[in-house]
């Protein structure tokens, strides 16, 4: 599989709610980092007990890649439009964030190294 195409597919095992949880845990570098609405870090470990506790996962897709650059032959830098419906802590959601992901290859094996998502209301035309 071209390295595009393997970006692409982990994207994709990303945006799959029964895969969200545990996605990092599996997919992610030593020194991944999730950086969320609140602007607050957390690991693939603290991703993982998150989405597995507070967060009921009800559909999650990719809408939009707005940029996908390689930075290098080992960096890649993605944006896109998530479409995600879930709960928390009771609250239902039905957002739109903007996320930013750096990928890195790392042992000939693509690793996301990054990643950072807007609050739930993003303005995909703005893209355009």
């Amino acid at each position: 599989m071209a390295d595009k195409e393997t970006i692409l597919a982990l994207l994709n095992e990303f945006a799959n709610p029964e895969k969200m949880a545990s996605f990092f845990v599996n997919n992610a570098t030593s020194e991944f980092l999730f950086i969320r609405p609140s602007g607050n870090p957390i690991d693939a470990e603290g991703f993982k007990q998150m989405i597995s506790g507070d967060v009921v996962q009800e559909k999650a897709e990719i809408t939009q890649i707005h940029r996908l650059e390689f930075l290098s032959e080992k960096i890649v830098m993605c944006i896109f439009t998530l479409s995600s419906k879930f709960t928390y802590k009771g609250t239902p959601n039905d957002d739109l964030p903007t996320v930013t992901s750096i990928f890195k290859k790392v042992n000939n094996v693509w690793k996301i190294h990054w990643m950072q998502r807007s609050t739930g209301n993003s303005d995909i035309s703005l893209w355009d």
